[in-house]
């Protein structure tokens, strides 16, 4: 008889068999460019299975990353890491890495994003899951850290699935396993509180992360969520968040995406009891040939919830960024109060950014707002610093910045926003 991890793991790979992989023809996916996921002919792509990482691989340095006072828990190419862990010893949380057969994940694991083929592969190929259980108030904030080390192995051998959208398939014989899959669930009990931060880093190396996240926020309970994507440049990354809220919790979000040659998250939040409120915050900084894609989904489907979501994308050299925010208000989410915003900056003529923020209404016992703009650093602003003696290069990042530090400077631990200032600086030089 099959074990409780064996069948879900066996669903999930049946499930993404008969989705397939999305391709260019997949509304959702088609304003990126997908040839550095699949190659240059995503018709024929193919993504490998995961694979525990090579014994004896070397420890990473996490000193650049390090959040003094936290509880840390820290992943190496989806692989828990004892030696670089700091799991607390407190009654209000259990911070803990656990496979499928631990019966406290089975009522909410894998139970989201059932039409996300990524989602449903990293359900079957991940290695370990960051198990996050918040009874309490927390002081210390929770950090969980995804290292990505491994280099990718070569395409493997598949058929592509109708309509060219590319096949889940299984490496060629002597293929390193190269997809990366990283997996986290988030569980506050009712009237809890926490902060967590969740960090996606890497080395220059290439390599492929498939990171999914679940996140149930208990009645009254409050989180703040801050998802930073720094990978290295040579570096795909694939992301899934889902959040449910039940009624009165609180979700405070800050996304920020800055690493990766490709970059795409997607996080589907629900409203499903009254009085819920969330606030989402986004940012995205590419520049080069980078291209990252911000697609959200929010939810409103009991009365009396609101919603707040501010994103900023500011593209530089050839790069490309894509923000699409859909809220859609159920036909029973009688006095939805909700806001969208989307302001962005294109520091090139090569760039692209598209912004798309969405509303579906099926009530009319509502307050919904949305809007975006797209534009380019104000002249008379840089026209002032300059003639208080600063040089143009300074200026322009000053600038740059004043722009970012809407959303980066929210979040609620100085010396990561300051980390965060440094490297934005540092990429824009």
């Amino acid at each position: 008889m099959k074990s409780w991890s064996e069948r879900v793991r066996e669903e999930a790979g049946t499930r993404a068999g008969e989705l397939g992989l999305p391709g260019p023809k997949h509304d959702a996916w088609r304003l990126i460019d997908l040839s550095a996921l699949y190659g240059q002919k995503p018709a024929a792509g193919v993504l490998p299975a995961a694979g525990v990482p090579t014994a004896g691989a070397g420890v990473p340095d996490i000193d650049a990353q390090a959040i003094a006072q936290s509880h840390r828990i820290v992943f190496v190419d989806g692989c828990f890491s004892r030696a670089l862990s700091d799991l607390p010893e407190d009654d209000a949380v259990r911070i803990a890495p656990l496979g499928l057969e631990d019966a406290a994940l089975h009522a909410h694991f894998g139970k989201s994003l059932q039409d996300e083929a990524f989602a449903q592969l990293n359900t079957r190929d991940f290695t370990d899951c960051a198990w996050i259980h918040v009874k309490g108030v927390l002081e210390k904030p929770i950090h969980v850290l995804h290292v990505a080390t491994r280099p990718p192995a070569a395409p493997a051998v598949g058929t592509p699935a109708a309509g060219n959208t590319p096949a889940v398939g299984t490496p060629a014989a002597g293929n390193t396993p190269a997809a990366l899959h990283m997996r986290c669930l988030v569980v506050l009990e009712p009237h809890a509180q926490a902060l967590l931060i969740e960090e996606y880093a890497g080395s220059g190396e290439s390599c492929f992360v498939n990171a999914m996240t679940e996140i149930v926020v208990g009645e009254s309970a409050r989180l703040r969520h801050v998802r930073v994507q720094s990978e290295g440049m040579q570096s795909v990354h694939i992301g899934n968040t889902a959040v449910t809220l039940d009624r009165g919790a609180g979700f405070d979000s800050t996304s920020l995406a800055f690493g990766a040659r490709l970059s795409r998250h997607f996080l589907h939040l629900v409203h499903q009891g009254e009085g819920a409120h969330a606030h989402l915050d986004g940012l995205i900084l590419t520049e080069g040939r980078q291209i990252s894609d911000e697609h959200t989904r929010i939810e409103h489907r009991v009365p009396h919830c609101s919603s707040v979501q501010r994103h900023k994308c500011i593209a530089g050299g050839a790069s490309t960024a894509v923000f699409s925010g859909n809220i859609v208000v159920h036909r029973n989410a009688v006095g939805t109060d909700t806001r969208q915003e989307s302001r962005n900056l294109l520091l090139s003529g090569r760039a692209k950014i598209d912004a798309q923020p969405q509303l579906e209404i099926l009530n009319d016992d509502v307050s919904c707002k949305h809007g975006a703009t797209v534009g380019q650093i104000d002249a008379e602003s840089l026209f002032y610093l300059k003639s208080r003696g600063i040089d143009e290069a300074s200026a322009k990042k000053l600038l740059i910045y004043a722009f970012a530090a809407e959303i980066v400077d929210r979040i609620p631990l100085p010396a990561m926003v300051e980390r965060l200032r440094a490297a934005m600086l540092g990429r824009l030089a």
